[in-house]
């Protein structure tokens, strides 16, 4: 399937561009089947490298009021370990997504939604707050709005059918010695290793409510029997959290700790931690799986599609 054309959504932004080179060509959106209760994002897979928008770097720390300044003439000192500008692309994230999907709508009979950030990470990171992900570039902080636009106008059509998901796919290459699958839902690790966390902290506190009507507690959701991760894991993956590999303390390899992403901005943003009945999963994959998206895919959109039909049911 084609995206569609970005200015049917957001014909004010549109209304004043001429250029080919415009932020309407840096995010795809692929539409969702009508009473789909899916939205998919793939924000870190982009590939265009625009010379006019800057590549984003490290800001500039206050330590006084411990924040950040991203403009790229910023007048504070630069240090190490404080405002790193991430740049490397999750390689590969969106063709899995993509994959995930073909699966999840073949199972389930409803095609999720995608949305696709077509910029390469060097010039914009959607999964960031706007000063940091487009540095005060004004093409990079246009696209960034269509962007979360476009998420913001699905969310909206979700919510108006009752609960649904948000799956964020990402990938990692910096801590490859664990090798495994990472599900966040904004538990934080050390929340995760002391067997201390709560639905109230989580990404997922909607579908915890809904849970908990149902007799299935919190921490089967995140890591038991009731999880996206034992589904990922009967698909022969090594997945944290699960019921194999329920902290990333017990990853360890080489005498290093198990790493662990929680989630990000769009996690936290999109997802019910504040409000809502719209959950967000963010799922960080190794390369290995995304550089065999064909066959990955396809596995991980089948645990999906079951952990889908048992807590996001047709009406």
């Amino acid at each position: 399937m084609r995206p569609l054309i970005l200015a049917l959504f957001l014909p004010s932004l549109a209304a004043g561009c001429s250029s080919r080179e415009n932020y309407l060509s840096f995010v795809d959106y692929f539409p969702g089947s009508p009473n789909t209760k899916v939205i998919l994002t793939a924000p870190h897979d982009g590939w265009i490298r625009l010379e006019s928008i800057p590549d984003r770097r490290q800001g500039c720390y206050d330590s006084s009021t411990n924040e950040c300044d991203w403009r790229h003439d910023c007048s504070g000192v630069h240090v190490e370990g404080k405002c790193n500008a991430v740049t490397n692309s999750d390689l590969h994230s969106s063709v899995l997504a993509k994959e995930m999907r073909k699966t999840i709508s073949e199972l389930t009979g409803e095609t999720p939604h995608l949305v696709v950030s077509r910029l390469h990470r060097s010039k914009l990171d959607p999964n960031r707050f706007m000063d940091d992900a487009a540095q005060y570039n004004s093409v990079a902080e246009r696209a960034y709005k269509t962007f979360h636009g476009i998420i913001k106008r699905v969310h909206n059509i979700l919510a108006a059918k009752g609960p649904a998901v948000h799956f964020d796919i990402h990938g990692y290459v910096t801590h490859a010695a664990d090798n495994w699958t990472e599900i966040g839902y904004n538990i934080r690790t050390e929340r995760l290793n002391a067997n201390n966390f709560t639905a109230e902290e989580s990404s997922l506190r909607a579908l915890a409510a809904r849970a908990e009507t149902r007799g299935i507690d919190f921490d089967s959701l995140v890591r038991g029997e009731d999880s996206l991760g034992r589904l990922i894991q009967e698909e022969e993956f090594r997945v944290v959290p699960s019921p194999e590999y329920p902290r990333p303390d017990v990853g360890k390899e080489e005498g290093r700790p198990g790493k662990y992403f929680r989630g990000g901005y769009i996690t936290r943003k999109w997802g019910s931690l504040e409000k809502g009945e719209i959950d967000a999963v963010q799922i960080e994959f190794p390369q290995w799986v995304r550089d065999r998206s064909d066959y990955y895919g396809p596995k991980l959109g089948r645990a999906m599609a079951t952990w889908i039909q048992k807590f996001y049911p047709d009406d």
